[in-house]
């Protein structure tokens, strides 16, 4: 699962930022119909890998595509209520994917029925303009900016005029808008892109392995399983939801550092061993309450992510994040082992990974009430102190 989504990652940093957010999405959704079908009728084992190999690449390519098109479109103010919704939706497809492996006993058909879902999932992005970000930074298009916006407002009941849409810095944009390459160099020229891009992935990376770490580890947490997963599934819906005000009140950044804090002393706490009932302990609770915080992160991140991440390289930034994340995602599951070697090692590692993810948050800037950046100079030009406004849109319209 690792390998799949490692390439889906990596493979969508590109594309976003090549050919636009939505044509990525509509790639990624395709791939996953198509291989999922592909799937059904495998005539030997080695088609099969093949086809859920590529299954796993579209997932990832498909998803952060449609997420990056949608929170490009969503008013800040209205960015975390977004984000929650999203998650929330996550969540609901493995309640989905649970109920057709439950009710459809074959594979094939299973495999099936996730290609005609997916199939189903092209068609909005049929419909779904390009973002305006990515036409205005990447591709210099006021223009076409300007047409999909409209469209958007008109398809809301909201005319929208265009003369109230401010293009800023359109004198200082550049004749020729630069290449892939170049901005792949750009990581060289502009350090503090560099080092944020580094903190993010950090940060991607601790979150995924103690997430994943924590969702195979309840076996040895717990002494009744199904009670462990049962309580882990409802705390993960409660700090979606809980989330949502703290990062509008705390800010982005301060509300991650929270997260990660609490999860540390969650750890820490859990080595006392209480007995709070006969099938309960301080352990299991401390534990529970330190996945919920690490939940909330794992929700939050990717907000916090895109609004760190220029326009000009979000996609690049955001695909090198989800490979961090997926590094952690591949050594989370081997936790068990840890807690077999050692109980108090384990959370002591927990903890201290969670710790170093919180001090690391010192280093980034919150993005509350800031406009995102659109090139790495601007990113560049905000860690000197400079006031910039390169908005290419205001950000009281829809990006």
């Amino acid at each position: 699962v690792s390998t799949q989504s490692t390439g889906g990652t990596l493979g969508g940093g590109a594309i976003y930022d090549i050919v636009g957010r939505r044509i990525g999405a509509l790639i990624g959704y395709c791939i996953v119909a198509l291989s999922s079908f592909a799937v059904a009728a495998s005539p030997n084992v080695t088609m099969l890998f093949i086809c859920r190999f590529l299954q796993g690449v579209g997932v990832f390519v498909g998803f952060t595509g449609m997420y990056v098109l949608l929170l490009e479109y969503t008013a800040s103010r209205y960015r975390s209520l977004v984000n929650s919704c999203i998650l929330l939706m996550w969540a609901l497809g493995y309640l989905l994917t649970s109920l057709i492996g439950y009710t459809v006993y074959s594979w094939k058909w299973n495999s099936a029925i996730t290609g005609f879902l997916c199939t189903v999932t092209v068609v909005p992005l049929l419909l779904v303009p390009e973002s305006a970000r990515f036409l205005l930074v990447t591709r210099d298009n006021m223009k076409g900016a300007v047409e999909n916006l409209t469209w958007l407002a008109n398809l809301n009941n909201a005319p929208l005029d265009s003369s109230q849409l401010q293009l800023t810095d359109k004198d200082q944009a550049p004749e020729v808008q630069p290449s892939f390459l170049q901005t792949l160099k750009d990581f060289l020229t502009y350090t503090e892109l560099t080092i944020q891009t580094v903190c993010q992935m950090w940060l991607w990376m601790v979150s995924g392995f103690v997430y994943y770490g924590f969702s195979f580890s309840w076996s040895k947490l717990s002494t009744n399983i199904y009670i462990g997963y049962l309580l882990a599934a409802v705390g993960e819906v409660i700090a979606y939801v809980a989330m949502v005000p703290m990062l509008d009140k705390l800010g982005r950044k301060w509300a991650n550092m929270s997260f990660f804090f609490a999860g540390a002393a969650s750890f820490i706490v859990a080595i006392g061993q209480v007995n709070l009932g006969s099938d309960f302990t301080l352990e299991q609770l401390s534990c529970l309450l330190g996945s919920m915080a690490i939940a909330a992160v794992f929700g939050s991140i990717y907000l916090y992510t895109l609004e760190l991440a220029p326009t000009s390289h979000r996609g690049k930034i955001l695909g090198s994040c989800s490979f961090a994340a997926r590094i952690g995602a591949f050594l989370g599951p081997q936790a068990p082992l840890l807690f077999e070697w050692s109980r108090v090692g384990a959370l002591i590692i927990f903890a201290a990974l969670s710790l170093s993810a919180g001090l690391v948050l010192f280093r980034l800037p919150d993005t509350s009430k800031v406009a995102t950046p659109s090139t790495a100079g601007e990113v560049q030009a905000r860690a000197r102190g400079e006031n910039t406004d390169s908005s290419t849109v205001s950000e009281n319209k829809a990006v």
